[in-house]
C-alpha cells in the first residue's frame, strides 16, 4: 500500500466519522479499532483512549484543534507505544493555534 493511498483512505474514514459524531471524543471512540491495531501489546486500547481523554480535559485548547491534526498526532503516539500528556513525559499532544502536533518527550 502506498503512503498517498493510505492517507487518502484515512482521510475518507475521518470524514465519515465526522458525519456520525463531530466531537473529538466521538471520533476517538470511533477510531478505537485503528488504535488497537497501532498500539504495541503492552498498552491496551482502553488505557490509551483514557489517556487521550484526560489530555483533552486537562488541555482545553486541544479541543479547538482540527480533528485531522489531533487524530494524526494521537495515532503517532499510539504507533510508537508512547503515553501522551502523562507525568511520565514520554510524548505530548500540543495545540498550536488550531493544529495539534505530536512531540516526543
Amino acid at each position: 500500500m502506498n503512503t498517498k493511498g493510505g492517507l487518502t483512505k484515512r482521510n475518507s474514514q475521518v470524514q465519515e466519522m465526522q458525519q456520525k459524531d463531530t466531537s473529538l471524543k466521538g471520533l476517538i471512540k470511533a477510531m478505537e479499532p485503528e488504535i488497537k491495531k497501532a498500539l504495541p501489546s503492552v498498552i491496551t486500547p482502553e488505557r490509551f483512549t483514557r489517556m487521550v481523554f484526560t489530555a483533552l480535559s486537562s488541555t482545553p485548547k486541544l479541543q479547538q484543534c482540527t480533528p485531522q491534526s489531533f487524530l494524526g498526532a494521537m495515532m503517532q503516539a499510539a504507533q510508537l507505544g508512547l503515553e501522551p500528556n502523562t507525568p511520565v513525559g514520554q510524548a505530548y499532544l500540543i495545540p498550536y493555534g488550531n493544529v495539534c502536533q505530536f512531540q516526543l518527550g
